[in-house]
C-alpha cells in the first residue's frame, strides 16, 4: 500500500512542475498555438482565477432558480453566481488546503468537496460539507474527518461521488481500508455516518447508479463493478481492463447497459463497453479527439447519450453515443494550453460549465447537440466475397480514419450532413473510392465496399514490418522501415482487443509493447498503416 501512496506523491510532483512551467510559458504558448475553429460549442463567458489553478466543478440551483458554480480552485472552493451566463459574478472563496486537486459534487442543498492537499496552514481537510441554502450571502461549512470506526482518520481524498442518500469518498488516505471507497449515509446532510467501504483496490473515481458502483481502479488498470445493495458489505460482480490500463473515470449511458471509460495516458482512447452481461463485458468502440488525438479525455460525462469530454490538449468535445458501437464526435472547442479538467453539462439552462486547469479559468458554453451522420457497412473481396479485416475507411477531406473488424464490418460517421467521397484501402487490394455518398444527421447510411485484389502489394508491405521476439514472455518490439503506422492492436483468439496503441507520424523506428500482464497463449498483432494492414500471430509463453 505504501507503493501506491508514493506513486500518488510522484504524480503530484510531476503535475506541479508542469503547472509551474506552464505558468511561465502560457503567454508564449497561446501566441504560438495553431488556431482551430470550434464546432457546435459557443463560448458564452469565462472567468479567470489565475494564478490559482481550477480542477473540479459542479452547479447548484436554489428555490428562486438562481444558479451557482462551485469550483475547485487551488486554495479552496470558489462560488460564482452564474444565473446570468453571460455575466457571471464571483461571490467568495471558502478556505481550503492548497492543492491542484479539489473536487466537488452537489446533493440536494449541500456540496461535498475533497482534496489531495495536506493540512500545513492550520486548515482542516477531509470532506468539506457546504450548506448552500444561504447563497448568495454565505455558505456555512465544516470538515468531516470520519466517525465511528473511522473517527478522525480521514484527512484527504482524491474525488467524491454523490448519489441519493450516500456520498462515496474515493482514493481516501485510510490505508487499512485499501484507499478504495468510503461509503457514508447523508440522511442528515450535515452529519455523514460511515457505513462501509470498498477495499479491494485504490479507487481514483467512481460512478453510482441504484445499488451498483463502478470503481476506477487506476493502478490496477481496470474498472470494477460492485453490488452495494448492502452498503456495509459491497460484493464484487466483475472487473474489466481498460485499453491503456490506467482507468481514470467511468460513466453509464442512459439505458445503463454501456459503460464509458477514460484512461489518463497519452494516446489513450475513450472506450465504450457493453456491460449488459457482466460475465461477458465487450469492447464496442473507442474514440480519440479530432483536434489533438494523442491527448486523452480526462473525464467523461453523459447526457441524453451524448458524451461531454473535458480533455487534455485543452479541448472540450461532445460525442454522439446514441450508437455506442459507433462513437462520432459532433462538437469541439479548443481553449488554452494544457487541460480542460472537468465539465458539468447538467445545468437547468442546458449550458455546460467547464474548468481549465492552467491558466485557471471557468467557462460557460452553449452547446448545439446534433445526432451524427452514421456510415456503416462491410468490406469484402470482389472475387471471393470474403470479408476483409483491417481495411482502412477514410472520409475524404477529413482526418477521420476507421478500420474494418475481423468480420469486415466498419462503422464511422460525420457531424455535418452533405455529400462525401469515401476511400477504402487494404493490404493486397487496389484502393477504391465511392463518390457522392449522401450522409444526413441522425440517419444511417449503409455502404458495402468491394475491393479488387492486388497481390503484388502483399509481400511489399509485409517486408516493411518486423515483430520480435516471437515467441516472447514479456514484450514485443514492432519495427517499421517505410510505412507510416497509425495503430497497433493486439487481440486474443476470441477477437477481443487486449492491447491498443495509436501512433502519429511514426514513419520508421520501433515501438515496444509490454505483455507481462497477459496470460500465455496465441495473440494476433494487427499493424494498421496508411498503406493497409498487416497481421501476425504472437506466441506468449
Amino acid at each position: 500500500m505504501s507503493y501506491r501512496i508514493d506513486y500518488i506523491s510522484d504524480i503530484q510532483m510531476i503535475r506541479k512542475f508542469q503547472l509551474a512551467l506552464l505558468s511561465i510559458l502560457t503567454s508564449c504558448i497561446l501566441f504560438s498555438m495553431p488556431v482551430f475553429a470550434q464546432k457546435n460549442l459557443t463560448l458564452v463567458s469565462s472567468m479567470s482565477f489565475s494564478p490559482q489553478s481550477v480542477a473540479g466543478c459542479w452547479h447548484y440551483t436554489d428555490t428562486a432558480n438562481n444558479t451557482y458554480a462551485l469550483l475547485g480552485t487551488s486554495d479552496g472552493i470558489s462560488i460564482v453566481d452564474i444565473t446570468n451566463h453571460a455575466n457571471p459574478s464571483f461571490l467568495f472563496q471558502l478556505p481550503g488546503v492548497n492543492s491542484l486537486w479539489h473536487e466537488v459534487k452537489v446533493q440536494g442543498d449541500f456540496a461535498y468537496a475533497v482534496s489531495e492537499g495536506t493540512d500545513t496552514a492550520g486548515i482542516k481537510n477531509g470532506v468539506q460539507i457546504i450548506d448552500l441554502r444561504y447563497l448568495p450571502d454565505s455558505a456555512p461549512n465544516k470538515f468531516y474527518q470520519g466517525d465511528g470506526a473511522i473517527l478522525n482518520m480521514l484527512t484527504r481524498a482524491h474525488s467524491i461521488t454523490t448519489a441519493g442518500e450516500y456520498i462515496y469518498i474515493n482514493g481516501h488516505d485510510i490505508a487499512s481500508l485499501g484507499r478504495g471507497v468510503l461509503i457514508c449515509n447523508i440522511s442528515d446532510p450535515w452529519n455523514p455516518v460511515y457505513v462501509g467501504a470498498v477495499t479491494q483496490n485504490y479507487c481514483h473515481d467512481s460512478y453510482v447508479r441504484g445499488d451498483t458502483i463502478y470503481t476506477s481502479d487506476i493502478y490496477a488498470g481496470q474498472f470494477s463493478v460492485y453490488d452495494i445493495t448492502n452498503r456495509s458489505n459491497p460484493v464484487l460482480l466483475a472487473t474489466q481492463q481498460t485499453p491503456l490500463l490506467f482507468n481514470h473515470n467511468t460513466w453509464l449511458n442512459d439505458a445503463g447497459d454501456v459503460l464509458f471509460t477514460t484512461d489518463e495516458r497519452n494516446n489513450a482512447p475513450l472506450a465504450a463497453y457493453d456491460i449488459s452481461d457482466l460475465s461477458n463485458i465487450t469492447l464496442l468502440d473507442t474514440y480519440f479527439t479530432t483536434l489533438y488525438p494523442s491527448s486523452e479525455v480526462h473525464n467523461v460525462r453523459v447526457l441524453n447519450d451524448y458524451l461531454i469530454n473535458p480533455s487534455y490538449g485543452s479541448q472540450l468535445t461532445i460525442v454522439d453515443a446514441n450508437r455506442p458501437s459507433n462513437l462520432v464526435e459532433v462538437a469541439y472547442y479548443p481553449t488554452a494550453s494544457y487541460l480542460v479538467w472537468d465539465a458539468d453539462p447538467y445545468l437547468p439552462s442546458g449550458a455546460i460549465l467547464a474548468t481549465e486547469t492552467n491558466p485557471g479559468t471557468m467557462y460557460i458554453f452553449e452547446p448545439t447537440y446534433v445526432r451524427a451522420c452514421y456510415l456503416e457497412g462491410t468490406v469484402r473481396d470482389s472475387f471471393t466475397n470474403l470479408p476483409i479485416s483491417g481495411a482502412m475507411v477514410r472520409i475524404i477531406n477529413s482526418n477521420l480514419i476507421k478500420y474494418s473488424d475481423g468480420f469486415g464490418g466498419y462503422k464511422t460517421g460525420q457531424a455535418d450532413s452533405g455529400t462525401y467521397d469515401i476511400e477504402f484501402s487494404a493490404l493486397g487490394y487496389f484502393t477504391k473510392t465511392y463518390s457522392g455518398v449522401q450522409l444526413s444527421n441522425g440517419n444511417l447510411t449503409q455502404l458495402d465496399a468491394l475491393l479488387v485484389p492486388d497481390h503484388t502489394r502483399v509481400s511489399e508491405l509485409s517486408r516493411n514490418f518486423r515483430i520480435s521476439p516471437n515467441p516472447t514472455n514479456d514484450k514485443i518490439t514492432v519495427q517499421s522501415e517505410l510505412s507510416e503506422i497509425h495503430e497497433i492492436k493486439l487481440s486474443d483468439s476470441f477477437g477481443r482487443i487486449v492491447k491498443q496503441s495509436r501512433m502519429y507520424n511514426e514513419k520508421s523506428g520501433s515501438i515496444t509493447i509490454r505483455l507481462d500482464d497477459l496470460s500465455s497463449g496465441v495473440y494476433f498483432c494487427t499493424i494498421l498503416s496508411r498503406h493497409g494492414s498487416f497481421v501476425s500471430p504472437i506466441v506468449k509463453y
